[in-house]
This record gives structure tokens, sequence and C-alpha cells, in this order.
């Protein structure tokens, strides 16, 4: 286009409908766009497949839906600008898309929808728009088959791809309204399907195959635990069979608990833990048998999860603690029998390690597994932290204190602090006393550097080290205490997983013989317990929505801005106008004066 044509015709329509410079431009290179393209339609997929800049192309996009061109109009290869939109990765214009009615679940030739094209370039939102604009029962069909063939896409691909939106936008898919009567049907079979999307009613259904509580859970997904769909899952399951079953395992491992403490007891004050030749020594003989049996049976069960799982079996802390202390009890017994003195380092280390897998059993109340995570919070995040400043304080304390006493000859006023290893563990004890443990001033005392290093060390540890680590203790607890029902159902889900995925006889078909592919709900909020509240689900569906409503806010905000400038260019026509008249009727009443 001729330069000065352009020029003349921006100016044309900047006097004509009063529009701004910008706006006329852009009506311009449209109007040529239009007649060049044959229709506005044609144009449309011009702009969305061939333009470069996103924002000019919403621009354009913007005028020319306002133009009344289709949104749903495709190419010869049947694409629609919806198609293109996606493919290029540019959000805002599928948000406009939508807007204006665009059909999202629309093939190609290559039978592709626009959603497989986000998942394919893990374009999380724009999948989730997509979703949230298509029926329901068409997110359903994507997402499950009922054939030989495998489903088109699968929610095991989602939380592989950590497409969190996507997911939650598939969930919102899996609850349809019954009528006006306010029943929902909240439908379970896409989250109980295999990785290539066959529920268990399918003959092809893969048992043995990670479920999707399996995925969310081993990730720590806490949001998509909490949506409304996946809690109603969990809880069918855990009043199924999960909780009868995870109360047995806590009642045998506390009887184990039990049995292991009897011995500790016995056995220690016993000259010789062989022999059982008395009343308690026989009833200390069968507990230990049952605890041996127990022990035993437990490191059978966590050989075969790590036969399983492979490497992704370390990634459960538990997994380390079950394996090691089991396998520590089991050593204690060769031992005893060879009375060898080992076997009672090794039955401590046992003995403990086994006493910590309570934890593993406090999800059993709501409570307990409250207060389960705050603990195990406190000791992985703020111990860890704290812990490694203390070290490099305390090192750089031990080698600048004793070098002071070497220099001081005064290595050998206490045992406490005759050499650095002594000085490190005194450091501990310091901090863990919160006093000094030796006698650094006076009489007995150390000289001036010295004293001096061991008062700056005392501050450090009993004033500054431990004030910030019970601030952080009084933060963290506050904010696991308003994250624990997440963490709750987070825990809950992990054990139902490890009953269906992990179970050696009983329970190994629990997925099939136990699913239900949906329910008719009649009031869906008061399903979950009333301890649940506030419904944090409903709370961050409504933050969800609002976030995907500032993309096509941005938009009509756009277009305002733009139609307020050309109002406001329009008001400076006609004040422009109207000075010009007044100017004329001023200068012909002057005339007439004159005259």
């Amino acid at each position: 286009m001729n330069e000065d044509i352009f020029q003349k015709e921006v100016a044309h329509k900047t006097q004509t409908y009063m529009v701004g410079r910008q706006e006329a431009e852009t009506e311009v290179v449209l109007d040529r766009l239009i007649q060049r393209e044959g229709n506005k339609d044609k144009a449309l997929l011009y702009v969305v497949s061939e333009m470069h800049s996103e924002v000019k192309v919403q621009s354009f996009v913007n005028t020319l839906l306002h133009r009344g061109a289709n949104p749903s109009f495709c190419d010869k290869e049947w694409r629609t600008p919806l198609h293109h939109a996606v493919r290029r990765g540019f959000k805002g214009v599928v948000s406009k898309l939508l807007e204006h009615d665009a059909l999202p679940h629309v093939r190609d030739k290559k039978k592709t929808l626009p959603f497989r094209l986000a998942l394919e370039e893990n374009f999380d939102e724009i999948g989730a728009m997509l979703l949230q604009s298509m029926p329901n029962h068409v997110v359903r069909d994507l997402f499950i088959t009922h054939d030989n063939n495998e489903a088109e896409c699968t929610f095991h691909s989602l939380l592989d791809r950590n497409m969190q939106e996507s997911a939650l936008a598939v969930l919102d898919c899996m609850i349809d309204k019954i009528g006006q009567t306010g029943h929902v049907r909240v439908y379970y079979h896409i989250l109980e399907a295999d990785e290539k999307g066959r529920p268990p009613t399918h003959p092809d259904f893969q048992k043995n195959s990670r479920s999707c509580l399996h995925l969310m859970s081993k990730e720590g997904n806490k949001d998509v635990i909490f949506h409304f769909v996946v809690r109603l899952l969990i809880r069918r399951k855990w009043k199924e069979f999960a909780r009868l079953r995870f109360q047995l395992n806590s009642f045998l491992f506390l009887l184990t608990l039990m049995s292991l403490t009897f011995s500790v007891v016995v056995s220690v004050v016993t000259p010789d833990p062989t022999v059982y030749d008395t009343p308690l020594h026989v009833a200390r003989a069968v507990f230990e048998v049952w605890a041996v049996m127990t022990v035993v049976v437990t490191f059978i069960v966590e050989l075969n999860q790590f036969r399983k799982h492979k490497l992704e079996y370390w990634r459960d802390q538990f997994n380390w603690i079950d394996i090691s202390s089991s396998g520590l009890l089991i050593t204690v017994v060769p031992l005893r029998f060879c009375h060898a003195q080992e076997q009672w380092p090794v039955f401590a280390m046992g003995y403990l390690l086994w006493t910590l897998r309570i934890f593993k059993y406090a999800a059993v109340f709501r409570q307990t597994g409250a207060y389960a995570q705050i603990l195990w919070r406190i000791i992985s995040h703020d111990f860890l932290q704290f812990t490694v400043v203390f070290l490099v304080i305390l090192l750089a304390f031990s080698g600048s204190f004793v070098l002071a006493l070497r220099g001081e000859d005064s290595l050998s006023v206490h045992n406490e602090t005759s050499d650095f290893w002594q000085v490190l563990f005194t450091g501990v004890r310091i901090l863990i006393e919160g006093q000094p443990v030796v006698e650094y001033s006076g009489e007995y005392g150390y000289k001036v550097m010295s004293c001096i290093l061991m008062v700056v060390f005392l501050f450090f540890c009993c004033v500054v080290l431990l004030n910030i680590l019970i601030a952080q203790l009084s933060d963290t607890y506050q904010n696991v205490q308003r994250d624990a029902q997440r963490g709750l159902e987070l825990n809950r889900a992990w054990i139902i997983t490890r009953v269906e995925l992990n179970s050696l006889f009983i329970g190994k078909s629990y997925r099939v013989s136990k699913y239900t592919e949906a329910e008719e709900l009649s009031n869906p909020l008061n399903v979950l317990e009333k301890c649940e509240s506030p419904l944090l689900n409903e709370m961050s569906q409504n933050v969800r929505e609002v976030q995907e409503s500032l993309v096509s806010t941005h938009l009509n905000m756009q277009t305002i801005t733009n139609r307020l400038s050309r109002q406001e260019y329009a008001l400076k026509r006609i004040q422009e106008q109207l000075n010009e008249v007044l100017q004329c009727q001023k200068s012909s009443i002057e005339k007439k004066q004159a005259k």
C-alpha cells in the first residue's frame, strides 16, 4: 500500500468517524485486509494464523469480532481461528474467541481438537479455558475409553505434565446437575482409570497401573487433592475399605510396639537374654516371637514395594524408616544367639526407628494427623535451617576458641575444652542446656580473649538463635494448622493408594471390586464432615474463576480505552468546531458594529 494513500485514508477515517489516529490506522488496515482476503471471516483467520505480534493480533481480533466475523470459520484443513491461536500460545486471543462463542470442540481434518494442541505444547491455562468452554459430557468422553482403543487424552498425562489448571477444569466437568432438584451426579471413572484411560470395568484394565490418586498424593498436589470430586472419592474409599484396613494395621503396629517395649524392659536386666526359664521370661519369649513375626512380614512387604516401585520407593520418608527399622530388628536375633554385645546398640536403633513409625499411623484420626503434620514440618523445615546456621556458628566458635586457648596456655583449665572435639561437643551442650557448661570467668575461668569468645557464643546461642527458632516454630505452627485439612486429605489419598497397590493378598483387587462409576448426591455440601469447613474447595474455585476472568477483562478494558479515546478525540473536534463557530459569530458581530 502506498504510504500517501494510506495516510489519506487514515485522515479520512479520523475526520469522518471522529476516532483517534491509532484506531483509524487499525480500521484502514483491516479494510484493506478484508478486501484482499475476500471477507471478514477469512481476514480473521489470516490475522490469527499469520500476524506475529500477539498484541496486534488481540487488537485486530477484537475489532473483527465486533464487526461480526465468525469465530468458528475454518480453512481448507478445517482449522478454526481457535486452532491457530492455541497452536501459537496466544492466551488472550483464545479467551476473546471463546467469549464470542467460538466452538472449542471442532476438529480439523486430522481429527485434532484445539485442546489436544494445548496439551502437546503444555499450555496449561489455555487448556483449562478450552475445557471450561466445552460441554461436560464431551470432556469426560475425551478422558475415558469404552472400546479397545486408548483414550484420546488421559488425566495421568495432565498430572505428569503438571497441568494443574487443566486438571481442575476436568474435575469441574465431572459434576452434573440433575434438573432443578438441587441433586448432582458426580463421576469418578476418569480418576479410577488406568494410564490408557480404561475404567476398571474395561476388559483390558491394568490392575497394577498407577491410579490418579497415586500420582496426586506422590507429587503432593494439595490443590487438586482438595477438589470437591477428589475429596468425595477419598471419602468413599476411606469409609468402604481403607479406614478399616488402616485401623487394623495401626492396632498391629501398637501391639508389636508394646511387645518390643516389654522385651526391652525385661531383657536389659537379664544376665543372659537367650534364657527363658521363668514365667516372666516365657512371657517375654511369647512377645518376642510375635514381634519377630511382625517385623519379618513388614520387611517382606517393604521389599515387595521396592520391587514394584524401584527408585520411587525411596521418595517416601516413611519407607526409609520402615525398611531400616525392620532390618535392624531382624539383625538382633542372630546377634543375640551369638551372644554378641553389638546386639544392644542395634536393638536400640531398631527400637527407636520402629517407634517413630507411629507418625505413619497418625492419620487414622483427624487431630493426630494434623499434629503429626505440624511436627514433621517443624523437623524437616525449621530444624534443618536452624541446624545449618548453628553449625556454621559452632564451627567458627570452636576453631577460634581452641586457638585462643592454645595462645593463652589454657587448654588444661577444663577437661571439657581440652581439644577441638571437646570444644565442639561443649558448644552443642550449651545450645541444648541453654547455659554455660564450664566456669569460664573468675579464678577458675579463662583469660580475656577466650572469655570474650565464650560470652559472644553464649549470646548468639541462648539469646539470638533460640529466639529465632521459637519465632520460626510459631509461624510454622500457624501456617501448617491453616493447611492441615489439605494435608490430611493428601495423607489419606496416599494411604488408599498403598492399600490398593501394595497389598499382597487382601485388598489387591479393591480398584475393581469397589469401583463405582458415579453416584448421585442430594446435598453435596453436607456430604463431607462438618469439621472440614470452611469449604476451601469453593473458595479455591472462586479464586480460579476470578483469575480466569482477568484476561477477558483486560481485553474489554482495551476496547473501552479505544472507545474512550475515540470519544475524547470527537469531543476535541466538537470543541474546535464550536470555537470556530464562536469565532465566526464574534467576527460577524464586530463587522455589524463597525458598519
